[in-house]
């Protein structure tokens, strides 16, 4: 966990250290164990540091090579250092230190822009490169570490937080509204622009490059859709995956201090917990172990302590509870204020209190379940898939067993009509959806504004066809495309800045690049089995579970969460007189039309209420004027 700064005049203008150094200590609360400059004329490197794991306790940044001629500053770690330090160490590199800046640095030295595609981790860097007068940046796959960028004037700035950013501008933020149009429909689409004009994130899995006065940048991660994984029984694909999930849990529990697990009760951290448990009681386990924690919800539907029991008596281990209802949370115009930035989702803030009790117990890191739902479910595509085959009798098995299974997660009922759409749409050829794209307009919601919509492009902007490999099923494209969502590469923004508020990095073993690239190689029938999803991890951590877990269809619905934030903020008052109506963004009408079908039961209608809410508080926050006076 750190901090990044810095500042290239491309020009050749002096580097503004005043400028660096405000930058820099922005992010001193992500980086409470130093900080370090380095400039070189027109160029300028700050770093925050914060040292989770043994490697990093002798490590300075911005760290030099031993010329001299580049310089890193790193927000990360390195998943396959042994791996990577074997590839350097063949090709006559000689490593100073086995720390993981050190080979960042040396493989960026050794294979220059291809390096990123050689580090599995969490990362986001930047190299300044002082021969050829050249800027490198580059960020993981999915974007877990953040970076930011933007151009103004003859100045190029960096950093790890938005506002660090934002409270340099010359002139102030002007609102993209655009990516606003996205916040309002609940569809967050691109990858890289922001809720501000000109501030823009790299994109997950990408690189940057700043040289000869020119910012680009290129995509070097993707999924290889020729890779097959196939074998003949289900043991061993079984016994393939989990090896790979537990060297994603053990390189995970690399720290300085004893990990937090964070122990719901689904089948995603009980896994965790379960592969942990047996690495610590076999003698594998790195560092100084872990410790498991819980968060009891007295809320029906979101109580889960009965598999969060289960597993503890498993493992005879002793759980860390935390009582949800204790959380008090900031209200959306307060976090605003803080963030500079779109508030935090309602169903973060319960967890804060884990985090805040881990960190009180003196942990620095901590390991959560996210990730499973994305690569491991499956997806409903798979009928267009049998339908294609013209498998008529699985088809209609498939449909009937994913309507069963899709209801027992709760949320929106699921009928025959939606099984009709998953059979038929994708199926539909290219040019036919560009044409209908073209032409139809019910990708814009209602409550938008015609004139906003038709002004900032919003139709295209939702209908988007986002390019995807050509993989041999649909079902693959489908959960492809999860490492090009723009609601995804967000969403783990808002849980990084959530958890350094805290002092806290949290690491996601079902993230790890490995575990994706293996889990898209695999058949189907390996995710989604009758009415059983993530069918390889049930099979995979039989062993690790006990039976009531391995077997749970459900899942905890913190829902109730966003409905008591709309009543905490006053939604009523707020809604009947939306800033964002008065300016033309929304259809003030349609939205307290949509707040009333709430309060009749129609549940479907809290998530996007939530938001245009949360939107409305950002835009009064950020920009208090009108822009219809």
């Amino acid at each position: 966990m750190s901090g990044l700064a810095g500042v290239y005049a491309p020009h050749g203008r002096p580097v503004d250290v005043t400028l660096l150094r405000k930058m820099t200590a922005a992010v001193a609360h992500r980086g409470p164990d130093g900080e370090g400059y380095w400039t070189d004329g027109s160029a300028g490197l700050g770093h925050r540091i914060s040292r989770t794991t043994p490697e990093s306790l002798g490590e300075k940044q911005p760290l030099l090579d031993e010329s001299e001629t580049l310089c890193l500053v790193l927000d990360g770690r390195v998943d396959n250092r042994a791996q990577l330090a074997a590839w350097l160490r063949a090709a006559g590199v000689h490593l100073r230190t086995d720390t993981d800046a050190e080979l960042v640095l040396q493989s960026y030295a050794l294979w220059d822009d291809g390096c990123a595609s050689r580090i599995v981790g969490d990362f986001a860097f930047a190299i300044w490169d002082r021969r050829r007068r050249r800027l490198f940046c580059a960020r993981d796959p999915l974007g877990i570490r953040p970076f930011y960028y933007c151009t103004h004037g003859q100045t190029f700035m960096w950093g790890s937080e938005l506002r660090q950013l934002l409270d340099n501008l010359p002139l102030g933020p002007e609102p993209n509204e655009g990516v606003v149009g996205e916040y309002l429909s609940s569809r967050l689409v691109d990858l890289e622009e922001t809720l501000y004009r000109g501030i823009l994130r790299l994109a997950p899995g990408h690189v940057l490059i700043v040289e000869d006065g020119r910012v680009r940048t290129a995509r070097y991660f993707d999924v290889d859709p020729r890779r097959e994984i196939r074998y003949r029984s289900d043991d061993e694909y079984a016994e393939h995956f989990i090896e790979i999930f537990r060297e994603a849990v053990h390189c995970r529990l690399r720290s300085v201090t004893p990990v937090a697990v964070f122990l719901s009760g689904g089948l995603d951290s009980s896994s965790i917990v379960g592969v942990a448990a047996r690495l610590a009681r076999d003698g594998h386990a790195p560092g100084r172990g872990f410790e498991a924690y819980s968060l009891d919800f007295t809320h029906a539907d979101a109580d889960e302590r009965g598999w969060v029991d289960d597993v503890a008596r498993m493992w005879e281990l002793p759980v860390r509870h935390v009582r949800a209802d204790d959380a008090v949370s900031p209200s959306l115009a307060e976090q605003v204020a803080d963030l500079r930035d779109f508030p935090d989702l309602p169903n973060t803030h319960p967890w804060g209190l884990l985090l805040t009790e881990a960190h009180r117990r003196g942990a620095r890191t901590a390991l959560w379940g996210y990730g499973g739902d994305e690569w491991l479910t499956g997806d409903t595509a798979h009928c267009a898939d049998l339908l294609r085959r013209v498998r008529l009798v699985a088809l209609a098995r498939r449909v009937r067993d994913d309507i069963r299974s899709l209801n027992l997660l709760g949320g929106p009922p699921v009928g025959l009509a939606d099984a009709i759409r998953w059979c038929v749409m994708p199926l539909a050829p290219r040019p036919a959806k560009r044409l209908v794209r073209r032409f139809r307009s019910w990708d814009v919601p209602d409550w938008i504004a015609p004139d906003f919509a038709r002004r900032v492009g919003l139709q295209e902007r939702l209908a988007r066809d986002v390019a995807t490999p050509r993989f041999p099923t649909f079902a693959q494209r489908a959960i492809h495309r999860q490492l090009q969502s723009g609601w995804s590469a967000a969403e783990y923004e808002m849980v990084d800045r959530f958890e350094r508020r805290r002092s806290m990095e949290s690491r996601f073993p079902f993230n790890d690049r490995r575990l994706i690239e293996f889990a898209l190689a695999l058949p189907e029938e390996q995710r989604w089995r009758g009415t059983e999803t993530k069918f390889i991890l049930r099979r995979a951590a039989g062993d690790l579970l006990p039976s009531s877990v391995a077997r749970r269809t459900t899942k905890g619905d913190f829902t109730y969460l966003y409905a008591a934030s709309l009543e905490r903020e006053g939604a009523a008052e707020a809604f009947a007189r939306l800033r964002l109506e008065a300016d033309g963004f929304v259809r003030g009408e349609r939205v307290r039309e949509m707040y009333r079908r709430l309060h009749r039961g129609d549940r479907g209608c809290l998530g996007p209420l939530w938001m245009i809410l949360a939107t409305e508080q950002w835009y009064r926050t950020m920009f208090p004027a009108s822009r219809a006076a």
